[in-house]
């Protein structure tokens, strides 16, 4: 085994520590929280629990977004593009003939 190897199993080791201490830190706490939103009300709930699904609920959202933004909106701009370039041949191929 080299040394990055072993440098890297002890940053992986140490990162999923971390990991589960903070979560087990949000996880554990007592305290209740009451959600009233504007046309739903929720019950009290474990400050733990909101903070935990609030950060997956974001997580998804900015995975979504980024998606988007980096994969289909380029995606779109091409097509856009080429639906251009055809259009633009097209017209120049639909020029009728010279007449003598």
């Amino acid at each position: 085994m080299s040394f990055n190897f072993v440098k890297r199993m002890l940053l992986a080791i140490m990162l999923i520590f971390v990991s589960f201490c903070g979560i087990w830190l949000v996880v554990t706490n007592p305290q209740p929280i009451h959600l009233n939103l504007l046309l739903l009300q929720i019950p009290a709930i474990n400050s733990g629990l909101v903070i935990l699904l609030t950060f997956v609920f974001g997580c998804v959202v900015g995975l979504a977004a980024a998606v988007v933004i980096f994969k289909i909106l380029p995606l779109r701009w091409q097509l856009r593009q080429s639906q251009q370039q055809i259009a633009e041949l097209r017209k120049q191929n639909a020029k009728p003939p010279l007449s003598l």
